[in-house]
């Protein structure tokens, strides 16, 4: 039988000898299930470019899709509907919305890459890049209604870069990289010009996430030291009530 080998913290690693957590056992089955979880992705993926291909008719597929999505992603998906008005919602409404929506990490990562937003969101609302609709055009409506292609594209672009990256959801960042991959298309055609490419998204995105991780782990501490200090405090204000009632 093959061997993969796991690598652990010190703490985790102690903790799961302490325990006695059978490890090969656990990690064949996160790993089965995790298998599973990927190719069922990673066939939809291919299923979103396939211009034959009804999303709209398949809501159980929509479903799995949407709970993946955070609520900023959901939010930028409106706003991006909202600038398409009554014209398809293509690749370069979908940019506009992840910039209007204004608090997500693609945004926040625009500076370090070198990009200006406003610049950004300026292009994509006068670009007069064509995007065809696919040829089953969301019959079942919703939220593939009046998609184009390239569009929906990104969206399988996104969910792809979220395995990619070892992500259990899709975020804006994501869909950042999602229309990069469509760089024929209006909004791809916007991040090129502005010198935006995937690999330093992709980089941007793993520093900023692995940041993140290591201030969550130095305020627990921090937050438990807090804790620690009040509870002195009371404490001795307690001792002294009790010197002042001579007891």
């Amino acid at each position: 039988m093959p061997k993969i080998n796991v690598y652990l913290p010190d703490d985790l690693a102690a903790a799961v000898k302490a325990a006695g957590i059978p490890v090969s056992a656990v990690c064949q089955k996160a790993l089965t299930d995790a298998v599973q979880v990927v190719t069922v992705a990673r066939k939809g993926v291919a299923a979103l470019r396939d211009p034959e291909f009804d999303p709209g008719s398949r809501p159980e597929f929509t479903g799995r899709l949407g709970e993946r999505m955070t609520a900023r992603l959901r939010a930028a998906l409106e706003l991006g509907r909202q600038a398409a008005g009554d014209g398809p919602l293509g690749t370069a409404p979908l940019l506009v919305g992840l910039l209007d929506e204004g608090e997500n990490l693609a945004v926040r990562l625009l500076p370090v890459l070198g990009a200006d937003a406003d610049a950004l969101r300026e292009a994509a609302v006068t670009s007069t890049a064509e995007e065809s609709l696919p040829v089953a055009a969301g019959e079942g409506g919703g939220f593939w209604s009046g998609m184009t292609m390239a569009a929906r594209s990104a969206i399988g672009a996104s969910l792809e870069a979220s395995i990619e990256l070892g992500h259990n959801y899709i975020g804006c960042e994501h869909l950042l990289l999602g229309l990069l991959a469509e760089p024929e298309c209006g909004a791809g055609r916007v991040l090129l010009d502005a010198g935006l490419d995937a690999a330093a998204v992709r980089r941007a995105i793993g520093s900023a996430l692995a940041g993140f991780t290591q201030a969550r782990q130095s305020a627990a501490p921090a937050a438990g030291e807090e804790v620690l200090r009040q509870v002195a405090d009371r404490l001795r204000a307690i001792e002294r009530r009790l010197d002042a009632a001579g007891l």
